[in-house]
């Protein structure tokens, strides 16, 4: 795949023409999100490079001298964002074709997602105009690029840390949603492009540039559809063998693909179809944002498992037998541990209203670090586990205390990052829902620890998933290569 090198300046622009941007700086633009914002998210993520205001009807914004129209702008220009109404865009375009600027992000909606045939007829113009003047387009009906390396961004408050994922999307709002929401998992970006209607540059694009970019290990996709679906197959499975794809497939029911249409105007495809490009691809699925974040996290953070058998640490004997199920149904194996394991568990765990075998219910041990240390040293140490999935439940902290609590958080850290085993461990927390204490410890430490490389998840099901997920990418990856 080939390095796009158009693209490249696009990402790293060091001149941005903002075309929209209204004098009365009280007012975004022609939907919440544009306008003056843009160049504000752009002062807070540092940018270094040159904004150039664009609006015939005033001299100044921002403290910044504006231009008439992107051809007056005295250098050229590597970035032009574009976000006058709908009925002004055409003209704008023109004027870029004048001004050589070829990289056109618009922010504006109201084409055909809105069903109107004037508003169709209009974006066929568009298209008209973009492929007429050569320009790589983004959008319409999007938010565009944001780049922490680069300073540049559509959304406010976002992060200026940098990071190895990429993320692709159709919807301006779910990017909004994962960039903020992203960090909670210790999570952050090399690019984030948010496409919209695709006139110009589609998803196969985009992934043509981030298969080859340094900067990025992680791809993440929501799409809600594609131009060229064979194309985005050839892409994805190559991608694959090197870099994951986390792609969150939209539309797949029949009330999602009308809402499809009406959000960006694409077809959405048959959900039969998607589960065999998910099948010979080797793409991860997910059907949440929420999901999105957990299994990016746990590429991130979790070494490749070497099987699928895990052991679960918990309390309570209904919990585990419920986890037994949860693991199975997701994929996973839940064997016994080795005679040789309980006997050396026995010896500090008393028998009485516990159980050794796997699931683990031996929940006094959590009131204990040092016993809590050991029992996870024991079953990460069986050659019959390949993971562990370690659910403390919470009401512990109330009678160990916060000193013990950070042993306890610091010792999971240096364990899930290197434990003499090589094997991969995750939590996933229990808590009384009706205690606030507990509910304000949770939080936190959902937070606190991903950010320090221990994934978290928010039940034992996702926990599950996701490690089963985990280790189908890794198998997929090994025999692809083995058939290469």
């Amino acid at each position: 795949m080939a390095w796009d090198p158009a693209l490249e300046v696009a990402f790293h622009p060091r001149v941005v023409a903002m075309v929209g941007v209204s004098a009365d700086t009280k007012r975004s633009g022609p939907r919440p999100g544009g306008g003056s914002s843009f160049i504000s998210s752009y002062e807070q993520l540092g940018f270094q490079g040159r904004i150039y205001p664009v609006n015939p009807k005033t001299t100044k914004i921002l403290g910044r001298k504006a231009y008439p129209n992107v051809s007056s702008i005295p250098e050229p220009v590597d970035l032009v964002v574009i976000s006058v109404p709908a009925p002004a865009v055409p003209e704008v375009l023109e004027d870029c074709i004048t001004a050589n600027a070829r990289n056109i992000h618009i922010y504006t909606s109201g084409f055909e997602e809105t069903g109107e045939e004037a508003a169709k007829e209009l974006g066929r113009r568009v298209r008209q105009i973009a492929l007429r003047g050569g320009l790589r387009l983004i959008g319409p009906n999007c938010m565009g690029l944001y780049v922490p390396k680069t300073g540049i961004g559509s959304f406010a408050q976002l992060s200026r840390e940098s990071g190895p994922v990429a993320f692709i999307s159709q919807s301006g709002g779910h990017c909004n949603w994962f960039c903020h929401y992203a960090a909670n998992y210790g999570i952050y970006f090399s690019k984030v492009i948010s496409f919209g209607n695709a006139y110009i540059l589609d998803s196969t694009d985009f992934l043509e540039y981030l298969a080859v970019d340094p900067d990025t290990g992680i791809i993440c996709m929501y799409l809600e559809g594609v131009k060229d679906g064979s194309k985005l197959f050839r892409q994805v499975k190559e991608i694959n063998r090197v870099k994951p794809v986390i792609l969150w497939k939209a539309g797949l029911t029949e009330s999602g693909s009308r809402a499809v249409a009406s959000h960006t105007a694409s077809l959405a495809g048959k959900e039969a179809i998607w589960r065999g490009f998910f099948a010979q691809t080797g793409a991860v699925p997910v059907l949440s944002l929420e999901e999105m974040a957990e299994m990016t996290m746990t590429f991130l953070y979790v070494k490749p498992p070497r099987g699928k058998r895990v052991a679960v640490l918990g309390s309570g004997g209904g919990s585990s037998v419920a986890s037994a199920d949860v693991c199975s149904r997701e994929g996973l194996e839940v064997p016994a541990l080795t005679q040789e394991t309980q006997a050396e568990l026995r010896k500090f765990i008393s028998p009485a209203g516990t159980s050794i075998k796997n699931p683990l219910d031996t929940g006094l041990i959590f009131r204990d670090v040092s016993l809590l240390e050991r029992e996870i040293a024991l079953v990460a140490a069986d050659p019959l586990i390949d993971m562990l999935i370690v659910r403390p439940h919470l009401d512990m902290a109330h009678s160990i205390g916060p000193d013990q609590v950070d042993r306890l958080v610091n010792y999971l850290r240096d364990f899930s990052r290197d434990n003499p085993h090589g094997k991969p461990m995750v939590l996933s927390f229990n808590s009384w829902a009706n205690d606030p204490w507990e509910a304000e410890l949770r939080a936190r430490l959902q937070v606190e620890l991903p950010q320090k490389g221990v994934p978290v998840y928010s039940s034992l099901d996702s926990a599950s998933r996701a490690l089963a997920k985990l280790f189908e990418y890794h198998r997929f990856q090994k025999e692809a290569a083995e058939n290469q």
